[in-house]
């Protein structure tokens, strides 16, 4: 490697430990690092701008609004309350909300998807005296499974279904069912942590009750509804929305433009002023994005991810495994600290010329689910992690960092092993 590859390594890593120790606040380490990049010339001042990846943050921002108008239209404590009312136990409770955050997930952008189980989440479980900081953990990781199911659930998907002309059945057919797996898999896991941590945290006072009657007390603390006709335009605009992100590329349309639409007519109809609503975006959280992306296409520019590439490559033809079971493991590594959007759009013309050398065409299906799934090894390799750990911060119940990696890289490694044993046979 030159200088300024090596610089820009070191930079990287320097830059991901301040992120995963907390020692400043991770909008200031991506803002350092990126600036560090500026410093050694591993990109110009005038290039910074255009590493912005601004059609990810423009379906950031709108699903924000979206989000924050939704929930002041009152809707959100309609469906709280019917779920919570819909439940037996405080684990049927749990069940209904990860079914929920994967059936979302699968029409809907991950990152709405998360924005909208995190909004519903936080409040419902404060009202039950449950901490919501283990909810949000597996739904990041339920979301980015969902995100795997359909062609169009999730970015990667899209790049992979452009670049291999793969068909929206052919996605159905191979990635549904262990789509299904793994989220079954996942939901075991998170049952047997969540009710040993409510077993702990649960009050006498909520013990001696029967749950019917925890989940009266909860329904109370939860805000009053809205205007109906405020909650049923909500509810309109959201449908809507979820029909763009499922059809926007047929239309001429972006996710960008779906998300600041429905995010612009969301705010427009919530009752609350332009500028509430604005204060509302948690603006720390777009602005690490942002960073970070400086950060990964710096080393895209100095040829560090086409390295990466060609010693994949060279790599798989080492291993005593096949190849779909290799591009996945060596896909999903990776995943946990540099975006999968990027990564994807780097190794799915890598994956097109092994297809033309003769690979076998499954080799996709090992990308799609390493760049899916390996995006939860870490707290900040997929932007449903980093929306997760926003929400919570914002709404006062930070997650420590450390707790986050520990059950994300748990389960994914869990997950990544299924896959495994799926894809042999497929």
């Amino acid at each position: 490697m030159n200088p300024i590859q090596t610089a820009s390594v070191i930079i990287f890593l320097l830059t991901i430990i301040l992120i995963v120790t907390e020692r400043i606040h991770r909008m200031y380490a991506a803002l350092l690092g990126s600036g560090a990049m500026v410093f050694v010339g591993a990109v110009s001042a005038e290039e910074v701008l255009h590493f912005i990846d601004i059609e990810i943050l423009g379906v950031i921002v709108g699903m924000m609004l979206l989000v924050r108008g939704a929930e002041r239209s009152g809707i959100f404590n309609v469906f709280a309350k019917k779920i919570t009312k819909a439940s037996k136990s405080i684990t049927s409770f749990a069940i209904i909300m990860m079914v929920l955050t994967f059936v979302l997930s699968i029409f809907l952008e991950n990152i709405g998807g998360m924005l909208i189980m995190a909004t519903i989440t936080i409040p419902l479980a404060k009202s039950l005296k449950i901490k919501p900081e283990t909810f949000l953990i597996f739904q990041a990781i339920i979301v980015n499974i969902g995100g795997m199911m359909l062609l169009m659930s999730s970015i990667p998907n899209i790049i992979v279904a452009v670049e291999g002309g793969i068909s929206f059945s052919a996605f159905l057919v191979n990635i549904a069912p262990i789509g299904i797996i793994l989220f079954v898999v996942t939901l075991l896991i998170f049952i047997r942590v969540f009710g040993s941590e409510v077993e702990k945290g649960i009050t006498q006072e909520m013990r001696a009750l029967e749950f019917s009657d925890w989940v009266n007390i909860s329904v109370r603390e939860l805000d009053e509804e809205g205007e109906v006709w405020r909650m049923a335009v909500a509810a309109l605009i959201m449908v809507f929305t979820i029909i763009g992100f499922a059809v926007y590329d047929q239309i001429g349309l972006t996710p960008a433009f779906v998300a600041m639409a429905g995010g612009f007519l969301m705010i427009m109809f919530s009752g609350e002023g332009p500028t509430e609503s604005l204060r509302g975006i948690d603006w720390s959280t777009v602005i690490f994005l942002a960073g970070l992306f400086v950060l990964v296409n710096c080393l895209d520019k100095n040829g560090l991810i086409d390295m990466l590439s060609d010693w994949m490559l060279n790599f798989v033809d080492h291993l005593p495994v096949n190849m779909p079971t290799a591009v996945m493991w060596l896909s999903a590594v990776p995943s946990g600290v540099v975006d999968n959007i990027p990564l994807t759009a780097t190794l799915a013309p890598v994956m097109s010329r092994w297809i033309q050398e003769g690979a076998s065409a499954k080799v996709w299906w090992g990308l799609v689910l390493g760049a899916n799934l390996g995006g939860c090894l870490t707290p900040i390799g997929s932007p449903s992690s980093i929306i997760a750990i926003g929400v919570a911060e914002q709404e006062g119940h930070p997650i420590p960092l450390g707790r986050f990696f520990v059950i994300c890289f748990g389960v994914t490694m869990v997950n990544l092993i299924v896959s495994t044993i799926y894809l042999y046979f497929l």
